[in-house]
């Protein structure tokens, strides 16, 4: 009876990571993929888009920063009569050991911190995350909650605020939606 319970939630655990590679790779694929093959213009646009920067050092992004996140309600209803969560974000610049899923092979440690999807152990003031550098100015937050599943921050950076959206990467079903937006503001 143990050994057939330790098979199903092995099994249940391998297909939970398929489920998730297999969502990363759709994301990464549909967000990288070439644009479908049609007539070429006559004559090239004189605004074409520059192709994306070196990325964005670790340095250069490390830092304490003041995090608000406006997340949505289940139903798209606002909050009413609440401001967004003012919380905090750490990225360090210290190389994580722990290999993050759909990260690349190098990645930071961080902090975080947001009301109802982060848990932080004993005498912490958030939950050890991971994030990494990606095109431009622009790096994502990774952590895990208590189901399992990932939550991540998107943005870019412009001077001292970070800001972008809030993702929600589901391991059962390989979902992935859109929480809602942050701003993170670097402390002085």
């Amino acid at each position: 009876m143990m050994e057939r319970r330790t098979g199903r939630r092995t099994l249940r655990r391998a297909v939970r990571a398929t489920r998730m590679l297999a969502a990363i790779a759709m994301v990464t694929a549909c967000s990288s993929s070439p644009a479908l093959e049609s007539a070429p213009d006559p004559a090239p646009a004189p605004e074409a888009a520059a192709p994306a920067g070196p990325l964005l050092s670790p340095a250069a992004a490390a830092g304490s920063y003041r995090l608000r996140t406006e997340i949505e309600r289940q139903g798209g209803r606002p909050r009413r009569g609440r401001s967004p969560a003012v919380t905090q974000l750490v990225l360090s610049r210290t190389p994580s050991a722990a290999p993050q899923m759909g990260a690349p092979v190098t990645t930071f440690n961080a902090t975080v911190q947001i009301p109802g999807y982060t848990r932080a152990a004993r005498g912490r003031s958030g939950q050890a995350s991971a994030w990494w550098p990606v095109a431009g100015d622009s790096v994502v937050v990774q952590f895990a909650n208590q189901r399992g599943d990932f939550v991540q921050l998107r943005g870019k950076r412009e001077g001292r605020t970070l800001s972008g959206e809030l993702w929600y990467l589901s391991m059962e079903t390989g979902a992935t939606f859109q929480l809602g937006t942050f701003v993170a503001e670097r402390g002085r």
